[in-house]
This record gives C-alpha cells, sequence and structure tokens, in this order.
C-alpha cells in the first residue's frame, strides 16, 4: 500500500513536470500574454486590453514595418535561451510579489535597420517619402534624438500610436532587435473586442 501511494505521487509529480516544461517552452518560443497598462496606442489598443504575443516567428523573420511589438525597455533579453527560461519565471514571480524588475511596452515600427527616419512639420518620413498613419490622429513631433537618423543594423524605430502621450524611440532612442520579445496579433480579451489587431 505504501509503495502503491509513492508510486502515484511519483506519477503525479512527473506529470506536473512535464506541464511545465512544457508551458516554459510555449512561453519562451511560441506565444504568451500581455495586458496594456497604458495609453500609449490607442485608440488601436486600449488600456486593460489582453494581447497575445506571438514569439515563434521572430526566429525566421524580423519585425516589418506596421507590426505592433512587445520589447523590453531597458534591458536586453539575450538570445540564450536559458536566460530567457529565468527571465519567465523571474517575471511569473513578479506578478505574485508586485516587484517586476522589467518595464515591457507595446509600440508600432515606423523604422527598420537601414531605414532613413525624419520628424518634420508634425509628420513621419521613412526614406524621405511621408509615411500615411491612419491609427494615429495626433501630429508627430521630435524629443531628443536629431533627425533624420538613419538606422543601424538590429536597430529600431517604435512609436506609439497616441503620441501626445507615448513615450517612444523620440525619447528613448532606438530599440534592439534583441529587446523585442514579440508581435501582438491577436486581442482576446475585452470578450466585445476579441479578434485580430
Amino acid at each position: 500500500m505504501k509503495n502503491k501511494i509513492i508510486i502515484e505521487i511519483l506519477e503525479y509529480l512527473k506529470l506536473l513536470l512535464i506541464v511545465l516544461v512544457i508551458t516554459t517552452l510555449l512561453n519562451t518560443l511560441v506565444f504568451t500574454f500581455s495586458t496594456v497598462k497604458q495609453s500609449s496606442m490607442e485608440t488601436t489598443l486600449m488600456e486593460n486590453d489582453v494581447l497575445v504575443i506571438e514569439k515563434l516567428s521572430m526566429i525566421f523573420e524580423a519585425p516589418k514595418h506596421g507590426d505592433i511589438v512587445v520589447f523590453v525597455e531597458d534591458e536586453y533579453v539575450t538570445d540564450d535561451y536559458l536566460m530567457k527560461i529565468r527571465v519567465l519565471y523571474e517575471d511569473m514571480i513578479a506578478k505574485f510579489t508586485g516587484h517586476s524588475k522589467r518595464m515591457r511596452l507595446v509600440k508600432r515600427v515606423i523604422g527598420m535597420p537601414g531605414d532613413s527616419i525624419d520628424i518634420k512639420d508634425g509628420y513621419v518620413y521613412v526614406n524621405g517619402d511621408q509615411i500615411e498613419e491612419t491609427y494615429t490622429k495626433d501630429l508627430t513631433f521630435p524629443s531628443i534624438i536629431q533627425y533624420p537618423i538613419t538606422l543601424p543594423e538590429d536597430n529600431y524605430f517604435l512609436l506609439g500610436d497616441n503620441r501626445d502621450v507615448s513615450r517612444d524611440s523620440r525619447h528613448f532612442g532606438l530599440v534592439s532587435l534583441r529587446q523585442i520579445e514579440g508581435k501582438a496579433l491577436f486581442r482576446i480579451a475585452p470578450l466585445n473586442k476579441i479578434g485580430s489587431i
């Protein structure tokens, strides 16, 4: 009887370990969930929207113009998968303790490596052409960066859609590809807004 209980406990532990490994792999390599905490992407994304962040395609292709991405603002997340797993578990613990080490932001890709970015008279220019931005109602004004700027390899220029309140590449500079965790593809909450972004 005692041996049967031990075997049963071991089976449950094995199952728990398998679930933990699968969840870890899914969250570090395939997808995760993120909640919008600010108004910098309104009206495309609203505060408290819950997004599915797709990570798998980042292994094969870099973000493109117009993609909405989630990135870590102040810390480079390396290509080392053990570090990604560590970050995942630190973030999970932070949700319970309320002491997060990392600030994640959601922004739109405006400039890619090699692009020349300029901001003039309230409009954004990429490679000399004014871009049409139907997703923003505000004019865009520069901040600390000198324009025009040419983006080096593996660097991106990201802006929020709500330009009047967004803290973005105009304020903290370019974002490295290594900081970008994934693309926001789908909204799962609130229920009346479920769908692709």
